[in-house]
């Protein structure tokens, strides 16, 4: 593959060549234009859509020449608005220019239908959903441009894990994200920044048409680029560039693709002239002028001979000069050398600092990725700070020793200890009770596992709080510590002593209820045989009321029961459930 980047003596020899081959072609006459005729010949549909819509929007990208451009003052400029000028002129309508900062903001503004063509995009079926293209008006193949010290057979399989710069939104990126997926893709806003990612080292390749890197290159005044390849793809299509119609309007590429048609040969050249270098226009020439070029070239071969022998008569002269010369030469040749290793050392340390470059770039990413790892669990402590601080819980760290070194907000505000009066305090002040021996006595271990047990805890004022602890200890920066965690119980164990005098209460009810019921029944039982034995006339009267006592006998049996029955449910349900868990006997 060649190099990228023309020097300017090879440059001028291309333009004499041309300019002599182009000069006899005008002096034979054989460059006359066909006649074309300028008026398009539209259909009544095309008619009628052209008298609805006289006015057709297009959304240039603002920066990619040499195919359309916009210049400072807002002109639109290049090879596509030359055309559609001409086409537009020829068909009756008025073309409106809507600018925008970049292709994707064209691209959205198309997808939205808030303009109607876009200026060049390359034929492929990635945009098919909202796009018609209208016949191709250029073909260049998709390049893969790097620096010159890479090979220069390279294809996109070879690209694979490899970063490659592409302009956001340009269908040199969308077929790298949907085909080659391995490829790490650099997104650059404009062709230009693309080239400096390879030039600089940010990127090992680029992947763009070669005219508008050609622009850029030169205009750059890169030295050190290269075309390594071609981005060769299933659908060679892709190397086409069209005018971009959305997909509602068919009826404006058929009216397109008829002002395409009807430019000359003559006109195509001119523009595409204006805009490319001559050796990058796709070839426009018919056979009658390659013949007559022909014809040409073999009248100046003649004359070359001419010179040739002419020219034999002057070599002795000339290898004389030679001879004298080629010492010169050595020695220039011999600096050239020492200059060439110079510039190598120096590419080479410059390869080493760009490589130092990207290694510090990538620490520092990891570096800040850290930096907000860190934040994220700062956040999360303070979060489980706080919702320690705001339980109810009163929460100790301690160490083996049962030195405090910290304590949860509930410590202060139900001992009334205050943050600098535990700073040297150990938790005996607290709890007289507590040693770790007794923690392991708890757990009936020879280390200390999670138990539970019931003390007392002397607030700052000296006062008395009954509390259920839990403790456990764990292992923390090579140092054993103990988490001791207490809840205030009085009124647990003030309800417990009210439930306990409740079920006393209900006992001796029961009881008297019982000694109550067996003291009227039986004399009741006696007056029943002393009324039958008298016999009196009263007798039924007083067996009536005798009976109605009996019955209120038998209700108070009747609630005797129900009361019995009552005392057995509260016994099973309430009796033992202050706290579903069973405390552990208080061994202190």
């Amino acid at each position: 593959m060649k190099i990228f980047l023309f020097s300017s003596h090879v440059r001028s020899h291309l333009i004499l060549v041309l300019f002599v081959v182009l000069s006899g072609i005008g002096i034979c006459g054989v460059n006359a234009d066909p006649s074309y005729d300028t008026a398009l010949s539209l259909s009544p549909e095309e008619l009628e859509w052209i008298s609805a819509h006289p006015v057709i929007r297009i959304c240039p990208d603002p920066y990619y020449p040499p195919f359309e451009m916009l210049t400072s003052d807002g002109g639109y400029q290049g090879i596509s608005a030359d055309l559609l000028r001409i086409i537009a002129e020829r068909a009756g309508l008025t073309l409106e220019v809507v600018p925008c900062e970049n292709w994707s903001q064209c691209i959205e503004k198309i997808r939205n239908r808030e303009v109607d063509i876009l200026g060049a995009v390359f034929i492929s079926d990635l945009r098919s959903q909202y796009l018609f293209y209208t016949d191709p008006f250029y073909s260049s193949p998709l390049e893969i441009i790097t620096k010159n010290t890479a090979p220069s057979d390279l294809t996109l399989a070879d690209l694979s894990g490899k970063s490659v710069a592409v302009v956001d939104g340009y269908t040199s990126h969308l077929l790298l994200v949907t085909h080659y997926p391995d490829i790490h893709t650099v997104v650059v806003p404009d062709v230009p920044s693309g080239l400096e990612k390879v030039v600089f080292g940010s990127a090992d390749a680029y992947l763009g048409d070669l005219a508008t890197a050609a622009h850029h290159t030169e205009k750059s005044g890169f030295t050190n680029l290269q075309i390594s390849g071609e981005g060769s793809f299933a659908n060679n299509t892709l190397q086409n560039l069209a005018f971009g119609v959305r997909s509602d309007q068919p009826v404006l590429v058929s009216i397109l693709n008829k002002g395409l048609h009807s430019l000359s040969d003559a006109e195509k050249k001119r523009i595409f002239s204006t805009w490319i270098p001559a050796s990058l226009v796709p070839p426009l020439i018919s056979r009658e002028i390659l013949i007559a070029a022909g014809g040409i070239i073999a009248f100046f071969s003649i004359i070359i001979v001419g010179f040739y022998v002419w020219n034999r008569s002057l070599q002795m002269a000339v290898d004389e000069k030679t001879r004298q010369l080629v010492a010169e030469l050595d020695e220039r040749k011999k600096i050239q050398n020492e200059l060439q290793n110079k510039n190598d050392e120096l590419s080479a340390a410059y390869e080493e600092i760009t490589a130092t470059q990207y290694e510090l770039k990538q620490q520092y990413l990891q570096l800040m990725q850290n930096q907000e790892e860190l934040r994220q669990q700062e956040r999360t402590l303070r979060q489980i700070r706080f919702s320690i601080d705001q339980s109810h819980d009163m929460m100790f760290w301690l160490d083996k020793t049962g030195k405090i070194r910290d304590v949860s907000g509930s410590v202060h505000s139900v001992l009334g200890y205050l943050h600098e009066d535990l700073e040297s305090l150990d938790i005996s002040a607290i709890d007289p009770k507590f040693t770790i021996d007794s923690g392991l006595e708890v757990s009936g271990l020879e280390h200390l596992v999670p138990v539970r047990y019931e003390t007392e805890f002397i607030t700052k004022s000296g006062k008395s709080l009954m509390v259920e602890v839990s403790l456990i200890s764990y292992e923390y920066a090579d140092e054993t510590m103990i988490l001791l965690s207490a809840r205030d119980i009085s009124e647990r164990k003030m309800m417990e002593d009210l439930k306990k005098k409740a079920f006393t209460q209900i006992d001796k009810n029961i009881e008297q209820f019982a000694i109550l019921n067996d003291q009227i029944r039986n004399p009741l039982t006696l007056l029943m045989i002393y009324a039958e034995e008298m016999g009196t006339k009263d007798e039924a009267k007083i067996m009536e009321q005798i009976s109605r006592i009996d019955q209120l006998v038998d209700k108070l049996d009747k609630g005797l029961l129900e009361s019995e029955k009552v005392r057995g449910f509260l016994r099973r349900y309430y009796e033992h459930t202050s706290d579903i868990r069973e405390p552990l006997e208080d061994t202190w």
